[in-house]
């Protein structure tokens, strides 16, 4: 393990005993959350007014940051340990334990933070980009089953119109994430298939429709890549 990657296991132990978010530690620090992600995957070092800044902030020493000396916290905690008794001791481990299990790892909280910085930047894009984020497809597909069924009578095809829903939702994944793979094809197909086999008696052979969806994925994947 790299000095960077030691040094980001801390500051991240840190983080996490102090009961602070990203965005609040880096708010406190006067610097951006990307800066706090980075140190805490070891991409990037903080320099030496920020090491002395985040020392004073936690009350540990500049070796204890940086090197192998145990920090205050580390002290109090062993302490704390080696004066309870058993029970008391297994009792702390097993919540310890719970804690860790339902605390996000770091990974999983920097993916949600781009997840929602993403979705934040794609919707204050433009008025197009939050008219499509915002339409109420179920709405409009409910109004038009509604519409179908009781003046053409077409209770029996319109419910396939509710497979369009996620197809939709797909399409703004496509255009937010930049990814064809995004896109829900086997629904599209699966829409296109049974309206006409419903609606024209057209089952066979357009079954073969299921076959371009690994053709359509291979493709969607390789434009991805590029």
């Amino acid at each position: 393990m790299t000095n960077g990657e030691k040094l980001g296991n801390k500051l991240y132990e840190l983080r996490k005993k102090a009961g602070l978010s990203q965005e609040e530690l880096a708010e406190k620090l006067s610097v951006s959350r990307q800066a706090v992600s980075k140190w805490e995957c070891g991409e990037s070092l903080p320099d030496t007014e920020k090491l002395i800044a985040i020392s004073k902030f936690y009350s540990v020493s500049l070796d204890g940051l940086v090197g192998n000396e145990p920090t205050k916290t580390d002290l109090v905690q062993e302490r704390v340990i080696q004066e309870e008794p058993a029970p008391v001791q297994a009792s702390n481990e097993k919540q310890t334990l719970n804690a860790e299990e339902e605390e996000p790892t770091l990974e999983e909280e920097e993916e949600n933070d781009e997840d929602e910085e993403e979705d934040e930047a794609w919707k204050n894009k433009s008025l197009g980009a939050r008219i499509l984020y915002t339409f109420p497809s179920p709405i409009i597909v409910t109004i038009a089953f509604l519409l179908w069924g009781f003046v053409w009578g077409g209770w029996g095809v319109g419910w396939t119109l509710y497979l369009l829903i996620p197809v939709y939702h797909s399409v703004i994944e496509c255009i937010k994430k930049k990814k064809w793979s995004a896109f829900a094809y086997p629904v599209l197909i699966s829409f296109i298939y049974l309206f006409m086999g419903m609606q024209w008696g057209l089952w066979h052979p357009y079954w073969v429709l299921y076959i371009t969806v690994p053709i359509y994925y291979a493709i969607a994947s390789a434009i991805d890549k590029e």
